[in-house]
Parts: C-alpha cells; sequence; structure tokens
C-alpha cells in the first residue's frame, strides 16, 4: 500500500498543534479540522474510537484520514 504524499503533512501539522499525543479528543479533533464534534461523530469513515465513554482520534489515523 503506498502512502499518499499529503500523509506526512497532515502528520506533522497535527504533531505540531499536539504534541506526542497518540490520542486527541474529539473536539480538539473537530476545532483542527474546522467542523462540529457531532459532525465528525456521524461521518461512518471518521477513526473514532470510544473509550470509558469519551470520543477520540489516534493522531495517525487523523493524518489518514485527511489525506484521503
Amino acid at each position: 500500500m503506498r502512502t499518499k504524499e499529503t500523509y506526512y503533512e497532515q502528520l506533522e501539522q497535527i504533531t505540531a498543534q499536539f504534541g506526542k499525543a497518540q490520542l486527541i479528543p474529539i473536539k480538539e479533533a473537530a476545532a483542527f479540522v474546522g467542523c462540529d464534534y457531532r459532525t465528525l461523530i456521524k461521518q461512518k469513515d471518521f477513526p473514532l474510537k470510544k473509550l470509558g465513554g469519551r470520543y477520540y482520534v489516534g493522531v495517525v489515523n487523523l493524518a489518514s484520514w485527511l489525506a484521503a
């Protein structure tokens, strides 16, 4: 599988914003993407994880989703 060129750019921007975090809270990810968090929750292809009743997004998964 080939990695899209924009993947590394997205990953760099996410890392610059959130540091070394592996998981980002959904509201912070939504602010980064520029939409409401409820919109992301409704997206079937959005890489969402539910941990302890809260929603998170993996940094690598978010970069991949943005590059798609």
